[in-house]
């Protein structure tokens, strides 16, 4: 469970470009489910994503995941509940142009000082069941559209995150790509994993797999759906 309390964002604290990007948020979002946010351009719903996976800290109110404040932690101990906790897949996927496949995927658990035979064998298992274990030594620039995006996935999963994080990640897929996406989100929820996602894509927050939709406006919360 992840549960958030008054939390408020602002941005450019005290000067005149001041933003509240965020305001008394009170939030909680179920465990091996999928959520997803939804809202115009400006709604904050990516500031509050940011904030559910340690990315950014809030200005006031606390965050807390499985009882756990995190909302407070110092930096080093924040760090290690990104890496362990969550797994990120941005809008533009962020794979490393230059290196191959596998190498993209493994890079994340590096840091964690893995053996690196253990580490190659769960990076290519990975790629396995996405689908991608004959790309796994072709550099990244070559990968069509969805494969990227399931090599993003990939290097999501790496360190066998138990929640994925996704902002806008059917932006730039047609709509095959979209529903082959989706049937993946739904795979990795029957894993018992927690899927959240922020979207402006109707073919997303309208799926069968949504367990729960939050619609954000202005900074708050103006609707909350099952």
């Amino acid at each position: 469970m992840i549960s958030l309390q008054s939390v408020s964002k602002l941005y450019n604290e005290g000067r005149p470009n001041e933003v509240q990007a965020l305001r008394d948020i009170d939030l909680e979002i179920a465990p091996r489910a999928v959520t997803v946010f939804k809202g115009p351009s400006g709604s904050g719903k990516t500031t509050l994503l940011s904030i559910v996976g340690c990315m950014a800290r809030p200005s006031t109110g606390r965050v807390f995941v499985d009882g756990q404040m995190v909302s407070g932690l110092p930096e080093k101990f924040l760090t290690e509940q990104r890496r362990t906790t969550f797994g990120f897949v941005f809008q533009r996927f962020n794979l490393i142009r230059g290196l191959s496949v596998l190498e993209n995927v493994m890079l994340p658990a590096v840091p964690l000082g893995p053996d690196h035979a253990a580490l190659r064998r769960r990076a290519l298992d990975r790629l396995e069941q996405l689908g991608l274990g004959a790309k796994a030594d072709m550099k990244v620039e070559y990968l069509s559209g969805g494969e990227t995006q399931r090599a993003a996935i990939a290097r999501a999963l790496i360190n066998d995150a138990r929640i994925l994080i996704a902002d806008e990640p059917t932006a730039n897929l047609d709509t095959e790509l979209t529903h082959r996406f989706l049937e993946i989100v739904a795979a990795l929820r029957d894993e018992g994993r927690t899927v959240i996602m922020t979207s402006h894509d109707p073919r997303i927050w309208e799926a069968d797999m949504v367990n729960a939709v939050i619609e954000m406006q202005d900074g708050r919360i103006s609707g909350a759906f099952a």
